[in-house]
């Protein structure tokens, strides 16, 4: 896990300078850069260390992961005719999601969740005529599945590079789906906690859980534009069945979306039954009090009445008084509590 926050004043690298500069600004270290080719075809799968030139019939993903080495990913993407605005995108890791197309390729930003021991970070993915290249900012185990898928003989070996792309996204975004039912399962919890034992839980995690979900969905809220964009854009990099595919993603992103705006009503629903909740155990807890204090008022008069340090007073000089007095105080406080209870305010 990468320490969060070495350089909270991170943008102030990028002040002045000329757009297209590139220059990486970024939460914590950058970490030291990975490359692998993917090399594939119907029937065929290698992966080579190091970046691997194309090669006939051979459809070709260069995985990067780690952005230490600037120098090495620029000399890649300039293989793949990538703009330095777009390379300007990837070393600022905290873009929102987003699509740019051109004419050599489309490129689209995402962000990877917290997976295995490794903190959330930001994608980048560019398509090309027969390639697909990802930036990520540290090593990750997202893509393992489809590497196995590449590496066997499966439909998306046999696929076009645009097939990639799509499996790629579809992997990210089974992420968010996965955090999103996550949340919600904690969510009913928390309800239910709320409801039945409010003493359980604080303001401060009610707090922390909307806080989540906002967070989700501030993240992926740009996904079902991205999506619509991608869908109707009729790109020349992407083929008619990625372009079907690709509405199936749409679909889990609407859901995703419609799901966190529940989570965050829900949130806000629970907060306000937890507030009701401590106003009325505050309620409760005067209640008893004003009870008290309104038996002991009598008491209090009685106890003053003959604590006056007079001469002449009824039953001071009588052996009998102070049991009398006593036995009036215990008449009043229990005709008070009857009284009390019998108009249920106790």
């Amino acid at each position: 896990m990468h320490e969060k926050k070495v350089n909270p004043y991170a943008h102030k690298k990028k002040e002045g300078l000329a757009a297209g500069s590139l220059i990486y600004v970024g939460d914590t270290l950058p970490q030291q850069t990975s490359i692998h080719t993917h090399m594939y075809r119907s029937g065929s799968y290698r992966m080579e260390n190091g970046y691997t030139q194309a090669e006939k019939e051979n459809l070709r993903w260069v995985e990067i992961s780690g952005l230490e080495d600037i120098q090495a990913i620029v000399k890649i993407a300039k293989e793949f005719q990538i703009a330095n605005l777009s390379l300007e995108d990837v070393f600022s890791t905290d873009q929102r999601l987003k699509l740019d197309q051109y004419d050599a390729y489309l490129s689209v930003t995402l962000r990877i969740l917290e997976h295995q021991g490794t903190q959330e970070q930001q994608l980048t993915l560019f398509l090309g005529d027969g390639w697909v290249l990802s930036i990520a900012e540290y090593n990750h185990l997202s893509f393992e599945p489809v590497v196995r898928q590449l590496s066997s003989a499966t439909k998306l070996q046999s696929a076009t590079s645009s097939a990639l792309l799509h499996a790629l996204i579809d992997r990210v975004v089974d992420q968010y789906l996965v955090k999103a039912d996550e949340l919600e399962l904690k969510t009913e919890n928390l309800e239910e906690l709320v409801i039945t034992k409010p003493q359980e839980t604080t303001a401060s995690a009610i707090h922390q859980q909307k806080a989540e979900i906002l967070r989700l969905r501030r993240m992926t809220s740009p996904l079902k534009d991205i999506l619509t964009t991608l869908i109707r854009s009729e790109n020349p990099f992407l083929d008619r069945n990625t372009n079907f595919l690709l509405r199936d993603i749409y679909d889990h992103a609407l859901w995703l979306f419609e799901e966190c705006d529940m989570l965050r009503e829900t949130m806000s629903g629970i907060m306000e039954v937890y507030l009701s909740s401590l106003d009325m155990k505050m309620n409760a807890i005067m209640k008893v009090l004003t009870i008290i204090s309104t038996i002991f008022i009598p008491l209090t008069f009685l106890t003053g009445l003959y604590g006056m340090n007079f001469a002449h007073m009824p039953m001071t000089s009588a052996y009998w008084g102070f049991y009398a007095i006593l036995g009036g105080s215990v008449l009043v406080v229990s005709g008070m509590a009857i009284y009390f209870r019998r108009k249920k305010w106790w």
